[in-house]
């Protein structure tokens, strides 16, 4: 009935059109932010923000003689070396890589950390100015608050660190298929953090990571902060202190994600897999390895024996340098092929010629 008619034309019944190639709906806009370039410009201002109002701060309480500008200095380089710290760098790499396996926007993972931590550091800081007795509880070593406290903070983060790990290890062999890493073994290895998918979720993983205030950058903001409660100022006037270190916790935690996200996406777009796997790869080791020393920390304050430990401060500033690095590298290269390309248009101008 249908013969002679062209393939492809719409018919009744069961003639239907012979198509070459299966048609690829639209990927929705959250895989679509993937190919794009990364947004840093909310970033930009949120962190400029908390700038302002740490500086408005710092000048109110150094009008009224309670906050002198070194103290502020020092809380700025305790929020810089805080955000420095190997969890802080793990969690932000590894957190990057999963969102960008999963197709998903990645842009503020480091933004949304930082804050989350922030609110336990400006919370606490609070609570010391206004002299909050379970603040003190929480700060002694020897209290049930603070071991639960702590071991809360660091159980989270070691489970998590594990669980990211485990979720990019997918991402070693899967960089440009459109519906993200497949087969039984992803599905399991991404499960745990499978309903983390923006950097919202991020940021109650950043409140949970600083619930310990076990970290020396903490405990000494706001030790500084109870000290300068005995000049008499405001609590008001003395948050400059916690807002100081938040603005440079941001701003450390800010960079470090967003040349991450420079790297891997850079890295997916020139269609360079090999070196994107490298990275990957070296953020899955490091995540592991803090996520042990973190558990080895655990067990020993549990057992109350002590435990093998190792310093993961290196991992976190040879991760620095692999972000640092990563993004000069991306830089060179496409310069190169910049020059490669107009080379080659010169050479066929002139052979047209």
């Amino acid at each position: 009935r249908h013969r002679g008619r062209r393939v492809g034309r719409r018919c009744p019944g069961a003639c239907r059109p012979v198509l070459t190639q299966p048609l690829q709906p639209d990927p929705p806009a959250h895989q679509k932010a993937i190919m794009t370039r990364p947004k840093h410009l909310p970033t930009i201002l949120v962190v400029a923000g908390v700038h302002a109002l740490a500086v408005l701060f710092l000048v109110i309480g150094h009008a009224s003689g309670a906050i002198p500008v070194a103290l502020a200095g020092f809380a700025y380089t305790r929020g810089l070396l805080h955000a420095l710290d190997a969890d802080h760098l793990c969690m932000i790499d590894g957190s990057t890589r999963k969102l960008l396996g999963e197709k998903r926007n990645a842009n503020g993972v480091g933004l949304a950390f930082s804050l989350g931590h922030s609110t336990v550091v400006l919370v606490a800081g609070l609570a010391v100015a206004m002299g909050a007795s379970w603040i003190r509880t929480a700060l002694d070593p020897s209290s049930r608050a603070a071991t639960i406290l702590g071991l809360t903070g660091a159980g989270v983060s070691a489970v998590y660190l594990l669980a990211v790990a485990a979720a990019n290890v997918p991402n070693l062999t899967h960089h440009h298929d459109l519906q993200g890493p497949k087969g039984p073994w992803a599905r399991l290895l991404t499960r745990p953090l499978s309903h983390v998918r923006h950097a919202g979720h991020i940021y109650l993983f950043g409140i949970l990571f600083g619930l310990g205030f076990d970290t020396a950058s903490t405990i000494s903001l706001l030790m500084i902060t109870a000290l300068a409660t005995t000049s008499g100022a405001s609590p008001f006037v003395l948050m400059a202190l916690p807002l100081a270190f938040t603005a440079a916790m941001t701003l450390g935690d800010s960079v470090n994600a967003n040349l991450m996200l420079h790297v891997y996406t850079s890295a997916a777009a020139s269609t360079r897999a090999r070196f994107n796997t490298v990275v990957t790869a070296i953020s899955i080791c490091c995540a592991v390895l803090v996520a042990t020393g973190t558990a080895l920390e655990i067990l020993g304050e549990v057992t109350g024996r002590e435990v093998a430990s190792f310093d993961t401060e290196p991992i976190g500033w040879g991760l620095v340098a692999l972000a640092v690095l990563g993004t000069l590298a991306i830089a060179v290269v496409r310069r190169r092929q910049a020059r490669a390309a107009h080379a080659a248009a010169h050479a066929e101008v002139a052979r047209l010629a």
